[in-house]
């Protein structure tokens, strides 16, 4: 079993610690103008020398064989307008269709550009348990089964990188946070 070494950093707990041997690596993040994708940036961003190259290496690299990157963290979602009267979420045909979409979009032009990475990481969260819809069972694990209650975007969106990854032979991982603190401007997800 893989062991990950965390650390803190003000606020923010169970950051990960990299290795000092791993540089020149490269990453895409979606969702960066929300708020784990800001994180995200900003944690990537503290160890410039394992992920920032000089304008006219990136544009050397771009001509010659095009983008490239070795993780995608894929924070991206889209909140549809809800029901009239009804709850953020309530809108649930319209958020799978939406999102899975996004997604699907995203991961399809992967190839177009030539890149394959490692890993693609996906965020969803805790409506994967039925958080939204009620008491839910405790603890919250991964193995639990889907709640079927209504649609779910978390659902098709996990089947489709899973899907993806297996036919790229890329590996994959879904993170499930409950709340995540932040103040991102425009974001209705801010606590």
């Amino acid at each position: 079993m893989a062991t990950q070494t965390v650390h803190t950093n003000g606020i923010y707990h169970g950051l990960p610690t990299f290795e000092p041997s791993h540089k020149n690596l490269s990453a895409v993040i979606t969702g960066v103008n929300g708020i784990s994708g800001q994180h995200m940036l900003r944690i990537l961003a503290e160890a410039p020398e394992r992920w920032i190259k000089s304008p006219e290496e990136i544009g050397e690299v771009l001509k010659k064989e095009g983008v490239k990157a070795d993780y995608v963290f894929f924070y991206s979602y889209i909140q549809v307008e809800p029901k009239e009267g009804a709850g953020l979420w309530s809108n649930a045909v319209d958020m799978c269709t939406v999102n899975t979409k996004l997604l699907s979009i995203f991961l399809e032009a992967l190839p177009i550009a030539s890149i394959k990475p490692k890993l693609i990481m996906l965020q969803n969260g805790a409506k994967n348990y039925g958080l939204h819809l009620g008491p839910t069972t405790v603890p919250q694990e991964e193995s639990d089964p889907r709640v079927l209650l209504e649609p779910n975007f978390y659902y098709p969106q996990e089947d489709y990188l899973w899907s993806y990854c297996k036919k790229h032979s890329i590996g994959w991982n879904v993170a499930r946070p409950s709340f995540i603190l932040g103040a991102v401007p425009d974001t209705a997800m801010n606590v």
